[in-house]
């Protein structure tokens, strides 16, 4: 506030205009995810149906006044006003009207009550997913997997996933070893399993090559470390050391130069 102060003093009906924030500060939750819309909501957005704001006062013919449009003293909602119902040209005359039109508003109420639970129900089985899906994942993310972790009540065990390959035991009995080899070599023989006879033969001359020119190598380098002495080797060995790197070598330029 005193930096602020001593560039911008402040004064009456003076205003200072601050930089826009650089840092973004982390936030402690997550960002909430948007809600699922109802089944009116998708309907009305794949027909393109905006959503209109009705007033609340809807005038009444009959009483020749505005009357609220829901709640107490609605309009059209006295049964005195409405004790004639039309009856349509190829309507049963004996059928009760009255009754039926009331039976229809209580099916209409009963559906958009069922309706409204639907979605509270969608909505709890989407959040029950997402906690699930978190509290999985914060089980296994512990080093043993989430197998020494405390369940709560009714949770399942949280499986990894993956492919999960077997193998067989190093010790013990090897008769299904011995067995899966002989099934091999049986099938090999038998011709069911085609194989590269000339790739073979070169991979095993090029291997044996490389074996005979290592221990060639090998050979020469006993012969060479037989003739010097064990002194002799140290010397020699010291001297190659200094020649591959060290200060003396840089001195030794410098010399020549």
């Amino acid at each position: 506030s005193s930096g602020i102060n001593a560039e911008w003093p402040l004064r009456p009906g003076k205003c200072v205009q601050l930089p826009a924030p650089t840092t973004k500060l982390p936030r402690e939750k997550p960002i909430p995810k948007p809600k699922l819309p109802t089944k009116w909501e998708a309907f009305a957005k794949s027909k393109g149906i905006l959503k209109k704001k009705r007033g609340r006062m809807l005038y009444d013919e009959v009483a020749e006044e505005w009357k609220p449009r829901f709640g107490y003293n609605k309009a059209g909602g006295d049964k005195e006003q409405n004790w004639v119902v039309e009856v349509p040209g190829n309507g049963d005359p004996y059928k009760d009207w009255l009754g039926d039109k009331e039976d229809k508003t209580k099916e209409k109420v009963a559906k958009n009550e069922f309706q409204r639970l639907q979605n509270i129900s969608k909505q709890i089985k989407v959040q029950s997913e997402s906690i699930n899906q978190t509290v999985k994942q914060a089980n296994i993310s512990t080093a043993s997997l989430g197998k020494f972790q405390e369940k709560s009540k009714d949770e399942k065990k949280a499986k990894a996933k993956g492919k999960h390959k077997k193998f067989d035991p190093v010790s013990g009995n090897t008769a299904s070893e011995k067995e899966k080899s002989l099934a091999l070599i049986n099938k090999i023989a038998s011709g069911g399993v085609s194989v590269n006879k000339e790739k073979a033969a070169n991979k095993e001359l090029g291997a044996t090559i490389k074996r005979s020119r290592e221990a060639e190598r090998e050979n020469r380098t006993n012969k060479r470390r037989s003739k010097m002495g064990v002194k002799a080797q140290t010397n020699h060995f010291d001297m190659k050391k200094r020649e591959v790197s060290g200060p003396g070598k840089e001195r030794k330029k410098r010399h020549q130069i």
